[in-house]
């Protein structure tokens, strides 16, 4: 029985591919001008690894005192620039043309030249076409590359770039670059895969749109309360938890370099995963 990430993967390959292979033709003629990741250098020291989850906005007086290398998903790039925070790498992987909107501003204009872009070959032409400054890519891993009929495959060899992990979203595709990179230790934060408890209500949740003709009772079942050992009430969905299976096989797998999560609101931390308050890992450097 195929568990809850493959389900995952499967359905989004279905609604998806088309997208993916529209882009991935529009945007050939650049890919074919840029490196890709195996051309970045190794990371020596540690990553911090930001997301857009809601436990990053507690956090951002505390993040300059980091001392290494910040990657960020272009989704909070904006948020962080005007606090002053300047990530090194600018990682995205949606095929979504509405993710151009969260690099559109002269903010990121400003401060192109000391931040390098790293993009999935199946992103959308418009997110290329902003972002004036240096682009690195790479093919996300959709199936099994190892299969004569992979999707993955194909698009690696029409691109001859790097294929990398992405886990489904951006947030495990820092931590997997990262992780390439030989960072040493790597800490998560914004990587929340859940809600405050304290959301007004559940349309705010992600998946809400595709549930929300269903009665109260079907509903509930595809979301799911926890305390995380931060101590918070969190609210997590069937989609996130998913994701969450798919990425905690990979990081038991992947332990040469140490993981430290920081993202108070999480649901990201079981063994071999170390769990600490960000104050406490700024304290001990």
């Amino acid at each position: 029985m195929p568990s809850k990430a493959e389900i995952l993967g499967q359905n989004t390959m279905q609604a998806k591919l088309g997208l993916w292979a529209a882009n991935l033709r529009d945007n050939l003629n650049l890919i074919n001008l840029c490196e890709d990741i195996t051309s970045l250098p190794k990371i020596k020291g540690p990553a911090l690894c930001l997301a857009a989850g809601s436990s990053l906005e507690l956090h951002y007086d505390e993040i300059p005192m980091f001392k290494g290398t910040v990657l960020s998903c272009e989704r909070n790039l904006i948020p962080l620039l005007e606090k002053g925070i300047i990530p090194d790498y600018v990682i995205s992987i949606d095929g979504s043309e509405v993710m151009t909107g969260f690099i559109d501003s002269p903010l990121v204009d400003e401060h192109i030249d000391e931040m390098i872009g790293i993009f999935s070959t199946t992103v959308s032409p418009k997110i290329l076409e902003r972002w004036r400054g240096d682009k690195i890519f790479f093919n996300a891993w959709l199936d099994d590359i190892n299969e004569i009929k992979s999707v993955s495959l194909v698009f690696q060899e029409i691109t001859r770039k790097a294929t990398c992990h992405t886990g489904g979203h951006c947030g495990s595709t820092l931590w997997y670059l990262s992780y390439y990179l030989k960072a040493n230790p790597i800490i998560l934060m914004g990587i929340d895969m859940a809600y405050p408890a304290s959301i007004p209500d559940l349309s705010h949740t992600s998946i809400w749109e595709g549930i929300k003709h269903l009665h109260r009772e079907e509903i509930l079942e595809y979301y799911q309360r926890e305390k995380n050992p931060f101590g918070n009430e969190v609210i997590t969905d069937y989609v996130w938890d998913g994701f969450k299976d798919a990425w905690m096989s990979w990081i038991r797998e992947m332990q040469e370099s140490e993981t430290i999560q920081c993202s108070d609101y999480t649901i990201l931390h079981d063994p071999p995963l170390k769990v600490m308050p960000f104050k406490e890992y700024l304290q001990k450097l």
